[in-house]
């Protein structure tokens, strides 16, 4: 079951079984464990459980699939069995002969037509996003550096507040009140940030679509990793805000 599900119709230890048979090979021996073809032996796990409450279930698949990868090495067998893989394939445009544009990765399945129908074809359509929200409370700050000087008494202090959004998302970007005049550091809020999202559990990865400037007319879809960036700032009247610190979350 799964993305990766075995897709032949007939099942690994019957091909083992088949192969030992077609080459007259002593075999397939199966015991707990281990799996005996000819004098080789493979060791490997034949008891599997998906929950702590179900009872374990004995299966030689995996091991099967194990011994017919290692084909070659069994005396009398002697070559090589192609494994599963991905092809990959460059792509080219007519109008720019000799230069990639992209590539195509594919497998083909190949099933004997006197053999049982295989399993339904692969779906391989792009994984949709999920729709999260993040919400997030800046409580206090503390240690923050104090960045304005009164002139008159030399007192330090800074005006704190703090902005927050979400990697990719800076369209999205919220910020809090102001604590003002902190003489140690210390700033209260109790202010409550909320970041609408879409993520792709599997991949671990945001999906941001958007377009890329005013004349595209299609949005472009990225994605990239979750990370909430949040900033401390220095609140000023009449010039440019002072940066004080910044911390990233890996979400």
């Amino acid at each position: 079951e799964g993305y990766n599900a075995w897709r032949d119709a007939t099942k690994p230890s019957e091909i083992l079984t088949k192969l030992c048979k077609d080459y007259r090979i002593n075999g397939p021996f199966m015991r707990p464990g281990e799996i005996q073809v000819g004098t080789k032996v493979f060791k490997g796990q034949t008891v599997f459980t998906e929950d702590e409450n179900e009872e374990p279930v004995e299966s030689y698949e995996h091991l099967s699939l194990k011994v017919l990868r290692a084909w070659e090495e069994i005396p009398g067998a002697g070559y090589k069995l192609v494994p599963e893989h991905i092809e990959t394939r460059p792509l080219y445009h007519k109008d720019k002969p000799g230069m990639e544009q992209g590539r195509v990765q594919m497998w083909v399945d190949m099933f004997p037509t006197d053999m049982p129908l295989p399993g339904p074809p692969v779906d391989i359509s792009p994984r949709k996003p999920k729709g999260y929200e993040l919400r997030v409370i800046i409580w206090n700050t503390e240690d923050v550096i104090l960045e304005d000087e009164n002139i008159f008494t030399g007192q330090k202090s800074s005006d704190i507040y703090v902005k927050g959004w979400i990697k990719g998302l800076e369209e999205d970007k919220q910020e809090t009140d102001v604590h003002y005049n902190s003489l140690t550091g210390e700033g209260n809020f109790n202010w409550r940030f909320v970041f609408p999202f879409h993520y792709l559990p599997a991949e671990k990865q945001i999906v941001v679509s958007k377009r890329e400037n005013i004349f595209s007319l299609e949005k472009t879809e990225r994605k990239i990793p979750a990370e909430l960036v949040l900033q401390v700032w220095d609140f000023e009247r009449l010039s440019s805000d002072d940066f004080l610190g910044k911390y990233a979350v890996d979400l």
